[in-house]
């Protein structure tokens, strides 16, 4: 289904909030379902991999990876507020040569972009009404590995989803959150030939690592 993402996320997304997540990030470093993802990503033991960070935020994920993992990144996210916070991070690091910027729908450009080494997506599934597309989508450009952490099926997310998007519509904001089942996403990634090598709980959000068959660090 359409999403009109770019419009939404910017609506959802602002500014205030971008900026509050880097002085958070330079406080404590980087959010701890993140951090799941970079714990996942760095015991594959891979070194100058192309990144692709898909809904990539603040870009926490690339700033991190580029230290040991990453030689460069595609950072693909339909907040201009997130990607401007982004990009004057990189420019803080000195890595900006290395990163390329997109602002967009990831499904709408895909065809666009070129294959990676390593795609993440952290907290994007449960923002993004057909997870099949994105999915799909990001497992054809993940040549080895693909991360993603997502809300855990639990009753208490179940009720926390149904009060947020009941006042999202008090408010007429189109944004949605989006309790996909996890069943269903593993299954999808394993017929685009991946398994899963790592998986991890928070009390909100659950991180899985796959592994492409056949792909060796």
């Amino acid at each position: 289904m359409p999403c009109n993402c770019c419009e939404i996320t910017d609506n959802a997304f602002s500014e205030a909030e971008a900026m509050s997540e880097l002085r958070n990030y330079h406080k404590r470093g980087p959010a701890h379902q993140t951090k799941l993802i970079l714990e996942a990503v760095r015991s594959l033991g891979l070194k100058n991999a192309d990144l692709l960070d898909i809904g990539g935020g603040i870009g926490a994920i690339h700033h991190e990876l580029l230290k040991d993992v990453a030689r460069t990144a595609t950072h693909v996210d339909a907040s201009s507020a997130y990607l401007k916070e982004a990009k004057q991070e990189a420019a803080r690091r000195g890595h900006s040569e290395q990163v390329n910027f997109i602002h967009a729908d990831f499904t709408d450009v895909a065809a666009e972009l070129p294959k990676a080494d390593i795609v993440t997506l952290d907290r994007v599934v449960c923002c993004y009404p057909d997870f099949y597309r994105l999915l799909e989508a990001a497992a054809e450009h993940s040549q080895r590995a693909l991360a993603l952490t997502y809300p855990r099926e639990t009753w208490y997310l179940r009720l926390g989803e149904g009060v947020i998007n009941f006042f999202q519509r008090l408010r007429k904001d189109p944004f949605r959150m989006f309790l996909h089942p996890v069943a269903e996403m593993d299954s999808l990634l394993k017929r685009e030939g991946f398994k899963r090598v790592s998986l991890r709980r928070l009390f909100i959000w659950e991180m899985a690592l796959y592994q492409r068959e056949g792909a060796s660090a």
